[in-house]
C-alpha cells in the first residue's frame, strides 16, 4: 500500500491508525492553516487590526477568571 498518491490536484497521504498522535494533528492542523490563509485576501494591517482587538476583548473577558483565582490562592 501507497503511503502517498495524487489524486484531483489533491495529495492524500494515509497515516496508520496506530501512529496517529497529536504530533500528527498539529501537523494536519498547521496545512490547514496554510491552506485557509492562502485564500485570504487580508492584508498584514487587517490583521494587526483584528488581533488587536481580539486582545483587547480577552483582556475584558479574563478579569473575572484572574479574580477568582486570585479569591483561592
Amino acid at each position: 500500500m501507497d503511503i502517498a498518491e495524487l489524486k484531483n490536484n489533491d495529495i492524500v497521504i494515509r497515516i496508520p491508525k496506530k501512529i496517529y498522535n497529536k504530533n500528527i494533528q498539529a501537523l494536519i492542523d498547521a496545512i490547514e492553516f496554510k491552506n485557509i490563509v492562502s485564500k485570504s485576501k487580508a492584508t498584514q494591517k487587517d490583521i494587526d487590526t483584528i488581533m488587536k482587538d481580539v486582545k483587547k476583548g480577552r483582556k475584558e473577558l479574563m478579569k473575572p477568571l484572574l479574580s477568582r483565582i486570585k479569591q483561592k490562592i
